[in-house]
């Protein structure tokens, strides 16, 4: 468990979604602060999650932000000390100071929405072990439920996680068309816009029976 293709899951808002993904042994969890997004949480809200980070196993923590303020941002990972912190390329409210320090401090998870092909993995924050390769929606920083034409970052070599559109019915095309080092879902593993745990249960299945 845990091996081959990562599985990250986005804008978890409750404990039992947490609970199920420390259960289902996921490698990244993500914890959403965006004033933009419906998964957005308050640091209230994290504060009764996050007791479970104690337990044995609890996967890579994320905090995603877009258009937050860059005190925000700092002071709420400065309070929880998340594994990775998730930001989106070209978020207005971004100051180059604060990207080239958390890319300094290898905590930076860098999203990238695609718009075109990409021609080479210079253009994909190189400087980061990882980045999330999003679709475009110019309101929203993710979690918007549409898939780009994958064929845009099929000749991508450096590891990336896949996002936008990924649902537990399309996630084995996806990995097989884009050989992506994992993926990375929101919406894709809800319901009524609340997260379904079968849904999770038969993505978490699809990925680890590749």
């Amino acid at each position: 468990m845990g091996t081959g293709y990562k599985i990250k899951i986005c804008g978890i808002k409750d404990l039992a979604t947490l609970e199920l993904c420390v259960d289902l042994q996921v490698d990244f969890v993500g914890l959403n602060f965006s004033p933009r997004s419906p998964r957005c949480i308050t640091q209230e809200t994290a504060e009764t999650l996050l007791p479970l980070r104690k337990k044995t196993g609890f996967p890579k923590l994320v905090f995603l932000f877009f258009e937050n303020s860059v005190s925000e941002i700092q002071t709420l990972s400065t309070r929880f000390q998340p594994d990775l912190v998730q930001l989106i390329r070209g978020d207005k409210f971004l100051t180059k100071e604060l990207w080239d320090n958390l890319t300094e401090k290898k905590s930076l998870l860098p999203a990238i929405r695609i718009q075109e092909k990409v021609m080479s993995d210079e253009d994909l924050e190189p400087k980061s072990d990882l980045v999330i390769l999003d679709s475009y929606h110019k309101d929203l920083g993710g979690g918007s439920g549409h898939s780009f034409p994958w064929e845009y970052v099929t000749s991508v070599k450096r590891p990336f996680l896949l996002a936008g559109g990924i649902t537990p019915e399309n996630v084995k095309t996806a990995i097989e068309t884009v050989h992506p080092y994992g993926i990375d879902v929101a919406s894709g593993v809800e319901t009524n816009g609340k997260k379904d745990p079968n849904k999770i249960k038969t993505l978490v299945q699809n990925v680890r029976t590749l």
